[in-house]
């Protein structure tokens, strides 16, 4: 993990790192079409990953501050979480918003992308492989 900070200092150089990084896989933008997954929906997903850095913690953060932060309006946030939702691509639970720590957020799920990019992974290799034979 100390490397790949590194790295990232390295490349991006510590003013745009001051406010942290998110670890994708670029299988998620691979397979982007094949997930269905709408420009608005991969905004809204790198949003969700922002906040999620422990497997066994689901992120909350608020659809206002994914708006906010993304540019797009507060419905289309909505909607879009609901499609992906549809997709099977995240899972949605509600809370209270007695709830002192999420105060009526959702959590979200990220496990069923999880299942799904690894489900789909070779699918995608074997098309780039291809790719580059043909290409």
């Amino acid at each position: 993990m100390e490397l790949q900070k590194k790295t990232i200092l390295n490349k991006w150089g510590e003013e745009a790192c001051s406010l942290g990084w998110v670890s994708v896989p670029t299988l998620l933008l691979f397979a982007q079409k094949d997930l269905n997954i709408s420009a608005s929906e991969l905004n809204v997903l790198m949003n969700l990953l922002m906040h999620w850095w422990d497997r066994s913690e689901k992120p909350y953060p608020s659809q206002s501050a994914i708006a906010f932060r993304s540019g797009l309006a507060p419905k289309t946030v909505q909607r879009a979480l609901h499609s992906l939702e549809d997709k099977g691509l995240i899972g949605k639970t509600s809370t209270a918003r007695s709830n002192n720590i999420t105060r009526g957020r959702n959590y979200y799920d990220l496990t069923p992308l999880v299942e799904r990019l690894n489900g789909i992974s070779p699918l995608i290799l074997n098309r780039l492989k291809l790719n580059k034979v043909l290409g």
